[in-house]
């Protein structure tokens, strides 16, 4: 099957505009030339996109005899980093990770936790509970902690530990065993850091 092709002048040095038109002219071609490479019709338009915007962002420093080839050109190029792409990231996961399977005691447990955290916290006062969420849910240093509250480096760590304690005693209220006292004590450190 023949088709059409519409010949353009030859590109000058600095100008895109020429090449654009050119592939506009001709965009029933490269799309059929791009489609014979990719089956989904999406990638044949998101492609033929990519090739219009990279004419665009074209600085030529040299003159371009053939537009129309050097269209192809650029649009095999593109197909060839498409196709690289596609076979880094594939479209499905060989393996679904799988979720470790969670008893309901211990998806209550947690749920429970998270609430009493979030209690301690609201009632926390405000400089406290600022200097905590900072450090322990957006892992910023204390020295930048300290440095944006205009605060002692010392006064974050002593802000810290005191939100420490508030949380440690709650989860004692909660669950005695968690007490620094009992044989399963060592487990409470585990849970805040």
């Amino acid at each position: 099957m023949q088709l059409p092709f519409r010949r353009a002048k030859a590109v000058t040095p600095g100008s895109s505009a020429p090449l654009l038109t050119c592939l506009m002219a001709n965009q029933t071609a490269l799309k059929a030339y791009i489609r014979r490479t990719l089956s989904e019709e999406a990638d044949v338009e998101d492609l033929f996109q990519k090739l219009l915007l990279k004419a665009l962002r074209m600085d030529n420093q040299q003159a371009i005899d053939n537009l129309l080839a050097y269209g192809y050109k650029m649009a095999q190029s593109l197909i060839i980093d498409h196709l690289r792409e596609s076979q880094r990231q594939p479209d499905e996961l060989v393996h679904e990770p799988e979720a470790p399977s969670l008893c309901l005691d211990t998806l209550l447990d947690h749920q429970q936790r998270i609430t009493l955290y979030k209690q301690v916290i609201a009632t926390m006062p405000a400089l406290r509970r600022e200097v905590f969420i900072r450090r322990r849910l957006h892992s910023e240093s204390r020295d930048t902690i300290a440095r944006a509250m205009g605060l002692s480096e010392e006064a974050i760590k002593k802000h810290l530990s005191r939100a420490m304690d508030d949380l440690r005693q709650a989860m004692e209220k909660l669950d005695p065993d968690l007490s620094p006292n009992s044989q399963s004590g060592s487990h409470s450190n585990k849970s805040f850091r």
